[in-house]
């Protein structure tokens, strides 16, 4: 006896363990690293932190160094136009008579559009003069001078008498916060020049 057919399944409802496969599948076929949208963008944000506070670092870097170069650049510029006015005799007799004349000179020439890059120039910036006459051969005189004696951002400022034909060194420094504070406070902006008085 033949057992009979059971009807098509067309108009059926399969089951729902039948209808749940499909999506199970979906789940299984995401990848297990895949974040979700409130994570990746908590990832964004802080590689954004990390690059932004980088790239500040380099431009504030770049901008302090190029404000370094450009007073040192003005300060060497200074102490060649001092040089000159104390070699023709605008500046000469003791400290007294051009001290006061010599800073201001100094404070002038790094003073650029009205912006002068050392701060309260007069107070800040220090100079420093030896003088000794020049006796024979030429220039004998510099054998009894010596540079300026730095220590910790301060340099000796004493203004030697000038005369002609003297030997002179010359030396203008300026300790710059920035530089000062990278350097522990050991360390400052110098131009030093050596030259001898005309015979006026």
């Amino acid at each position: 006896m033949r057992r009979p057919v059971p009807p098509p399944l067309a108009g059926r409802r399969a089951p729902a363990a039948a209808r749940a496969l499909p999506r199970l599948g979906a789940r299984l076929a995401r990848p297990l690293h895949a974040a979700a949208p409130s994570e990746q963008r908590g990832v964004v944000a802080l590689e954004y932190a990390i690059v932004l506070s980088l790239f500040l670092a380099v431009v504030i870097g770049m901008f302090q160094f190029g404000v370094i170069f450009t007073t040192q650049s003005l300060m060497d510029n200074a102490a060649r136009d001092v040089a000159r006015l104390i070699r023709i005799g605008t500046f000469t007799g003791t400290s007294g008579s051009y001290s006061s004349a010599l800073t201001t000179a100094v404070c002038n020439d790094l003073t650029v559009s009205g912006l002068n890059l050392v701060p309260s120039c007069s107070s800040k910036i220090q100079i420093y003069v030896a003088s000794a006459a020049s006796s024979t051969p030429a220039g004998s005189g510099f054998k009894t001078l010596a540079p300026a004696a730095i220590s910790n951002g301060v340099m000796t400022q004493t203004k030697a008498s000038l005369s002609p034909k003297y030997d002179v060194i010359l030396e203008i420094g300026y300790q710059m916060p920035w530089v000062a504070a990278f350097f522990s406070g050991n360390a400052m902006l110098t131009s030093t020049l050596a030259f001898q008085t005309e015979p006026y």
